[in-house]
């Protein structure tokens, strides 16, 4: 066939870019697979796709099974694209179960790193098999802990705990006792990189562990017993383990304090993250920097996927966040230097209390080893000072930091300490607040030393490179004292600025104009002189000044700055200008510079910041007209820019920067955007040819439709035709997909026009919703408009319920796929709040309860937890004997006890109950005949849901045993189980079919 070899081709090239020794295209392959199994694959017939997916996980194995370890990485980065996507689901996921499994251990620690990643990210997929998965994998991870060393076994299991405490921390929950009974095996390794994983494992259980307290709990003993091993770890008489020597040891003893303390103390911990952000900033930019200096002068290609899958535009902010869609894609873009995941700011009560008792001899233990030679003793130390110091700030300051002080100041004179010696000193300074003052002097002397002197820019010497630390500890240091140290700061302004322009400086600055308020201006005008020069390469001349008097009052140590010619400054530039706060100044040279030279720059990059940096800068212009007296000046700026922005949204190559000037063009644009000649320029963008740009111009123009009704009302209305048109008679389940999603963004934002035809409209939504469309991305979209539809039309909605209901239900119900009963979740919370439907869905639908409870049981999402809260919420009280009633667990007729399961329900529905149900009305039963009951009605449940087929097997195999087991005792649930198994027979293959017939022999 045509379309198979077509098919197959596209499957090779996928596989020859998941081989490249390139990590960039190994990752590109990956989202370009991920995006053609959700998109033009499903559009392919049955035994076309099923073709595909067999090839595909040949392909995988080949390459999990590779000696090359870049295609091993490119096995995983395949996985992790298919984990979640619709269709064989449970298959799919235990044989990539498998795969990661057979990867770990591996000689290579980015491969084990990866896999241990992508094993989180199969815990998370939702399917029935998760919390056995866990279960299995934290028991063989526990068991390569406690069993004779084996270096890789020990690397694997401390990486694959880290990320299921992370990934399915309900789950893990149930082994957090064994966890700590093992993990210490791996804390006092002799090998830096596996003591670093446990702690780091360690780390994400406590977490999971402070989360789950309660104050009714028990004291629980696991940061007791945490304690005790970092306690051993000085302990000079214990026996050393083999290979291990006395710094191993006291290395990991301190990393243990450091976790302890880390989870007694959320508000340092909230200091440091800020400070750390700022200097992963750095590095960010630093390395983009470079890769720029790599590719020369030509504009570095960025795959579209970058912006379009990681956040796609859906009907409501509260959809997007229950839905996530982002979660694969984080980890497509996987590095060998990745950016470290914010950790949870938690606090646990318990531990803070063991802290606080214990905190005189933890100071002393990391005091004692400050004269230590190991680097790595002298890292962890800088590191947890801060910490202990900000944990309990008074006493710290009384009795610890004179001998604090003295050694962090001789860090700072040792060039392999001084960065991480910079960062101590500031978050200790930020700790200890006014308390530092008799130091002051001497830490300024050593931060003006770090600085270029001031006659740098006279000797027109090469730029100086500065740490980023030494511009945080300046921010920390402002933070602590405020404007008490004005002077000294502003001795400080010239020289920083001297360095040039970083995401440092300007992230310092901006927290220097906050916390010293009289340093703002001087702090604006300094940044704006360099902005002039990066930018627009002429020193700053504001409205009226003459030209020689600029040249004039320039500062002589921003003249010298090389003439930025490179991307990554003008970037920087464009960014910095965007998003400082520049009051009481006129950017309007700057923003009509911008308009002008960079919209239309070579570079992608320089385009994609131009725009940002242009809609921001429009701001203070738009305030200006929206006033008593309107500024001529202002509005002809805004027109012409936003011109210039428009013309670049619907003309340029590059979609990424289409759809970035779409998306800054937000509601204060909006008395401008309505103006007839930019609506124009939007009805164009209408037709863009990536779809997620057409979105986010419906939205727009449906946002304007309030504002020049006369313009837009025709047009919507031809467009909404369109859309119907499409929906209703289109073959491509893409494009039905598409119209639902436009169709939901025009009922959003587009509400007087979608009124009048709420009937039409809603009729064609649910004949798609009777008739399901094999493309299960056509049914949530669908089910998503009408969520939004409910909104819209309110009360009128009501007359709908009967029919709507049932529907939703099903989905609520539908095991295989978990973004359906997301949507459906969503979607039923609309309508009852739009409707006031209230408490009577419980009467009608006796299950609902028990489905609703059952999203709060089983899923591991918070968005949906939530959720399903809400909808709780939103249904109203209950009362708790009619609800008995209605389910058939109390008959009025009888006393409630005599009720057997046999007798309150039919023998078919009898599978519906709960084990609650079953508790009530079973409760006189001796337990050795409750529990092969709950057993049988629990499996008879997924013998009956054809959305489960896959496991039909297992479960007839199931009541086997059962049955075997009890003998004759059996014979009281053959009512419940026949039906239901002679059913399964009739519709199911041959396979089940002779498996079924076991029973009877």
């Amino acid at each position: 066939m045509v379309i198979m070899s077509g098919t197959a081709t596209v499957l090779q090239q996928f596989v020859s870019g998941l081989k490249s020794r390139n990590e960039d295209t190994r990752a590109k392959s990956a989202k370009d697979l991920q995006h053609y199994v959700t998109t033009e694959l499903r559009e392919l017939s049955q035994d076309e796709a099923t073709t595909f997916y067999d090839e595909l996980n040949h392909h995988i194995f080949e390459l999990v099974s590779s000696s090359d370890v870049n295609e091993k990485k490119g096995g995983i980065l395949a996985i992790v694209s298919l984990i979640g996507v619709e269709g064989g689901n449970a298959t799919r996921i235990s044989r990539f179960a498998n795969y990661l499994r057979n990867l770990l251990p591996s000689s290579d620690p980015v491969v084990m790193e990866m896999a241990s990643k992508a094993m989180g990210h199969l815990s998370m997929a939702g399917d029935t098999f998760t919390a056995e998965y866990v279960e299995f994998e934290v028991k063989r991870a526990l068991e390569w802990l406690g069993a004779d060393r084996n270096e890789g076994r020990r690397h694997a299991a401390v990486l694959v705990l880290r990320e299921l405490a992370v990934s399915a921390p309900t789950f893990f929950f149930q082994q957090v006792q064994p966890f700590f009974d093992n993990i210490f095996y791996a804390v006092w390794d002799p090998k830096q990189a596996i003591r670093e994983g446990a702690v780091s494992a360690l780390r994400a259980c406590l977490i999971l562990t402070t989360q789950r307290e309660t104050k009714e709990m028990q004291k629980p003993q696991w940061y007791k017993q945490t304690f005790e091993e970092a306690e051993k770890g000085f302990d000079e008489t214990l026996a050393k383990e083999k290979g291990m020597n006395r710094d191993d040891r006291v290395h990991g003893a301190l990393l243990i304090l450091n976790e302890l303390v880390r989870i007694s103390s959320m508000e340092g911990e909230r200091m440091r993250e800020e400070m750390e952000e700022i200097t992963q900033q750095q590095l960010v930019h630093d390395k983009y920097c470079k890769e720029l200096m790599g590719f020369g002068t030509k504009p570095r290609h960025i795959t579209p996927f970058t912006s379009f899958q990681s956040v796609q535009p859906q009907q409501s902010n509260a959809l997007l966040g229950l839905l996530g869609y982002s979660t694969p894609q984080s980890f497509l873009g996987f590095g060998a230097t990745p950016v470290p995941a914010k950790s949870s700011l938690v606090e646990s009560r318990y531990c803070r209390e063991l802290m606080e008792e214990r905190f005189d001899q933890v100071c002393r233990w990391v005091l004692k080893y400050k004269t230590s030679k190991n680097p790595l003793i002298q890292m962890t130390i800088l590191n947890l000072l801060p910490r202990l110091a900000a944990f309990q700030p008074h006493t710290f300051t009384d009795q610890y930091l004179s001998d604090t002080m003295g050694y962090l100041l001789g860090c700072l004179k040792k060039e392999k300490e001084r960065t991480s010696a910079f960062q101590a000193l500031g978050l200790l300074v930020v700790a200890v607040r006014t308390e530092i003052h008799p130091y002051l002097m001497k830490i300024l002397e050593i931060i003006k030393a770090a600085l270029p002197p001031k006659d740098f820019a006279h000797k027109r010497q090469k730029t100086i490179q500065v740490d980023a630390t030494v511009f945080t500890c300046i921010s920390m240091l402002s933070r602590a004292m405020g404007p008490s140290i004005q002077p000294d700061i502003k001795e400080l302004l010239e020289p920083m600025l001297a360095v040039g322009l970083s995401p440092a400086l300007t992230a310092v600055l901006y927290d220097l104009s906050r916390q010293i308020p009289q340093l703002k201006k001087d702090i604006q005008d300094g940044l704006l002189k360099m902005l002039s020069l990066v930018l627009m390469h002429k020193p700053l001349r504001h409205p009226g000044m003459p030209k020689g008097l600029a040249h004039q009052l320039a500062s002589p140590s921003l003249t010298n700055i090389p003439e930025a010619s490179d991307v990554g400054s003008i970037t920087l530039a464009l960014r910095t200008l965007g998003s400082f706060e520049f009051e009481g100044h006129s950017l309007t040279q700057f923003v009509r510079h911008c308009a002008d030279h960079f919209l239309n720059s070579e570079h992608k990059e320089i385009r994609m910041e131009a725009a940002r940096t242009c809609s921001r800068l429009l701001t203070p212009s738009i305030h200006l007209i929206s006033g008593h007296v309107v500024s001529q000046t202002a509005v002809q700026v805004v027109a012409d820019v936003l011109s210039k922005l428009l013309v670049v949204g619907i003309t340029d190559p590059d979609p990424d920067i289409r759809y970035c000037v779409l998306a800054s063009l937000d509601e204060r644009f909006d008395a401008h955007l309505a103006q007839a000649e930019n609506l124009q320029a939007l009805f164009v963008a209408l037709n863009d040819e990536v779809f997620e740009i057409r979105e986010l111009a419906i939205c727009t123009i449906g946002r304007l439709s309030s504002m020049n009704p006369a313009f837009v009302m025709p047009f919507l209305r031809k467009m909404l035709i369109q859309i119907l048109t499409e929906l209703e008679h289109s073959g491509v389940g893409r494009n039905k997909e598409q119209s639902a999603r436009m169709l939901g963004h025009l009922v959003s934002n587009a509400p007087r026009l979608i009124r009048p035809y709420m009937e039409p409209i809603l009729k064609a939504l649910i004949l798609k919703l009777k008739d399901p469309d094999p493309n299960p991305g056509v049914v949530i979209s669908v089910l998503a408009t009408i969520g939004e539809l409910a909104q819209v039309s309110g009360l009128e909605m009501r007359k709908w319920m009967d029919e709507l209901f049932p529907i939703i239900m099903d989905m609520l119900q539908d095991s295989s796929s978990l973004a359906k009963r997301q949507v459906a979740l969503w979607t039923l919370g609309q309508q009852v709040a739009s409707t006031g439907y209230v408490v009577e869905p419980y009467r009608k639908y006796p299950s609902l309860l028990e489905v609703l409870l059952n999203f709060l049981k089983t899923e591991q999402n918070q968005g949906i937890r939530r959720e399903a809260i809400r909808v709780l919420g939103l249904l109203g009280a209950l009362d708790p004997y009619k609800h008995k009633v209605n389910i058939g667990m109390i008959d009025q007729s009888r006393d409630a006890s005599a009720v057997s399961l046999s007798e309150s329900k039919s023998n078919q529905d009898s599978a519906d109950y709960s084990t609650s149900e079953m508790l009530v009305n079973m409760g006189n039963l001796p337990l050795d005949e409750f529990y092969p009951a709950v057993a049988i009605v629990t499996l008879m449940r997924i013998l009956r849901d054809p959305s489960l087929s896959n496991h039909h097997t297992m479960v007839v195999q199931a009541v086997t045993f059962i049955f075997k087991s009890l003998g004759l005792k059996c014979v009281q649930f053959l009512p419940q189980v026949m039906p239901t198994f002679l059913n399964v027979i009739r519709v199911c293959d041959a396979s089940i079919r002779e498996v079924n017939g076991r029973l009877d022999s």
